[in-house]
């Protein structure tokens, strides 16, 4: 792999010459955080991102002998449609991971075919209490993210104060919140900077203008990836080199 460093010193650069290197780097960089968890605390727990970038990273970690059963599936967010729907973000992970031996009751979706999103959120919220417990910080030992052309991260989006929840877990962000209109639940800021380990996981030329702006300081309102400079793990910017800038 190709490092570079960037930032506090728990955050790197990676570098990607290609597609399939991207997908290959991505997978190990996954595998070896889900590996140190489940040698440190005898679990993983992992929260996957949406979208096109990070399935190819998928595909090739469902390839890894990893002990599968002890591994922990939950999500960074996902859109108000049914798990069957092609643009559910559940569906695409599931599909990728499709080959992996993981046992059913391992994944732990996000209900967004519903009509009362904010009652999705609410049980959700009360399923990562059951996992991480009330009194402990839900801090995933590993999570994917990207950034949006837009800036925006996870279903956080700008100009819309979404990064500035705090009192909740998990959110839902109505259809006029989105560029798309297409309602979501989400993640909130808080559980972001939680990760021991976030993957942020960037590809296409189309991406230079927001990734630059997310790793440049300002107000996270107008560019919510900001967000990412605040994760109290270890970060790591899986780039290919269309996407890599220099700062």
């Amino acid at each position: 792999m190709s490092k570079t460093p960037h930032g506090p010193e728990h955050e790197e650069t990676v570098i990607a010459k290609g597609d399939d290197e991207l997908a290959n780097f991505g997978a190990e960089l996954l595998a070896r955080a889900i590996t140190d968890a489940v040698n440190a605390r005898g679990i993983a727990r992992v929260a996957l991102s949406g979208g096109s970038t990070p399935v190819p990273a998928y595909v090739k970690l469902a390839s890894y002998d990893l002990p599968w059963d002890v591994i922990e599936w939950f999500w960074v967010d996902e859109r108000a449609v049914p798990p069957d729907n092609a643009r559910s973000n559940y569906g695409a992970a599931r599909r990728a991971l499709a080959l992996a031996p993981v046992p059913e009751a391992r994944f732990h979706r996000m209900e967004g075919e519903g009509s009362d999103l904010d009652a999705a959120a609410a049980r959700y919220e009360a399923l990562l209490r059951a996992h991480f417990g009330v009194a402990t910080a839900v801090a995933f030992d590993a999570m994917t993210l990207g950034i949006g052309d837009d800036g925006h991260i996870a279903s956080l989006f700008p100009r819309t104060g979404a990064v500035a929840i705090n009192d909740r877990l998990v959110a839902a962000i109505p259809a006029e919140r989105t560029p798309g209109h297409e309602a979501r639940i989400t993640l909130t800021a808080p559980v972001l900077h939680e990760a021991r380990f976030a993957l942020m996981i960037v590809q296409g030329a189309q991406k230079r203008a927001p990734l630059q702006a997310a790793r440049t300081p300002g107000a996270t309102d107008e560019v919510p990836a900001r967000l990412a400079s605040g994760v109290k793990g270890h970060l790591c910017w899986l780039l290919d080199q269309t996407a890599a800038v220099t700062s």
